[in-house]
């Protein structure tokens, strides 16, 4: 990279539409849009219906590399006559725009388990290898994030393309790798020493206003089976998913069959440790019979599993799951718990 890029590039907000334009004349463009009450990670169409101001989305834009439902193969046919045909590998390139940090990050946890194991995942790495990742700082970060405490920023840069930060009129550009260089070629001007200094005193607030809510590399080792609270959170557990299905880094499915009079598809959906079934064998014993088996479990895989197997935790602190908790679980609660000994 040339000194002009090593020092950032000013993009002007006039400018950002023709930009998003020419991503769209190139390939898939997905990014946050309105959708009724909700601002979610949608394909656009056009760069009118792109909003990159306001509070991170509610959903984070896991569904568009690890779709909720994906077709692994379709058959057809019956018996000996049975012919397979395998799920179509994505060929489209897509970029991602609007990633906050903590959502960059989720992705390089989902490489980790998706690719960096014996048998990596094809339909994952496809289109991963196909995605690029354009972020934006958040300036003024949700109630319940706390990616500070597992090593996160509201500005990181782990994981992405491009950085852009909100300077009202215009954007800062960090360019973070070659591909990020050539989604910028021919669009914006060299940043001044002025325009780079704003850009960390925003990332510097962001930061300032946010709390360490426990020491994320402590707590892997303080993460203990018997733990007695494991049953009082449990208690007020309804299983309903919300924290797993939010989650950027949470990445269980099952997989089923549906069939036709032809033959059908073998598709795998999201699924989540917190339910009953999810470990219901076909006999009908279950390893996990209660709430409790299964909230240590959720804690101990993203907090103590993850981390001893990749020397980081399967968590970014984006704090859907405290948001959306309907019974008031706050995971930053239980870890502090967990980091002080406290029952």
């Amino acid at each position: 990279m040339s000194q002009r890029e090593m020092n950032g590039l000013v993009l002007k907000k006039a400018e950002l539409g023709a930009w998003v334009r020419g991503l769209l004349s190139a390939g898939r463009v997905v990014g946050p849009v309105q959708d009724g009450e909700e601002l979610r990670y949608r394909p656009l169409a056009s760069d009118a219906a792109l909003v990159l101001d306001g509070l991170r989305p509610l959903r984070a834009p896991k569904e568009h590399l690890l779709p909720q439902v994906e077709p692994l193969f379709t058959f057809t046919g019956s018996g000996n006559g049975v012919a397979l045909a395998p799920a179509k590998i994505p060929e489209t390139r897509t970029v991602i725009l609007g990633v906050r940090s903590c959502d960059a990050r989720a992705f390089a946890r989902l490489d980790d388990v998706f690719l960096k194991r014996k048998d990596p995942d094809g339909l994952y790495g496809a289109r991963r290898g196909r995605s690029l990742l354009v972020g934006l700082a958040c300036a003024a970060p949700s109630w319940g994030c706390f990616c500070t405490s597992v090593g996160g920023s509201p500005a990181g840069t782990e994981g992405l393309d491009l950085l852009l930060t909100d300077l009202d009129d215009r954007y800062h550009v960090a360019v973070l790798s070659e591909a990020g260089r050539q989604l910028l070629a021919g669009v914006g001007g060299p940043a001044g020493a002025a325009e780079g200094r704003a850009a960390a005193e925003r990332h510097a607030a962001a930061i300032a206003g946010m709390r360490v809510a426990f020491d994320g590399t402590a707590v892997p080792a303080k993460v203990q089976w018997d733990w007695p609270d494991w049953s009082r959170y449990a208690r007020r557990c309804l299983a309903c998913g919300a924290c797993s299905f939010l989650c950027p880094t949470c990445h269980c499915f099952d997989i089923q069959d549906e069939m036709t009079a032809e033959g059908g598809v073998r598709f795998r959906c999201w699924d989540t440790c917190q339910f009953g079934e999810f470990t219901r064998m076909g006999a009908g014993h279950n390893p996990r019979p209660s709430q409790t088996e299964r909230i240590r479990q959720r804690v101990s895989h993203k907090f103590k599993y993850l981390a001893e197997e990749f020397g980081r935790p399967g968590c970014t602190g984006c704090g859907r799951c405290v948001e959306a908790c309907p019974v008031n679980i706050d995971i930053r609660s239980v870890l502090q718990a967990i980091e002080d000994g406290r029952q």
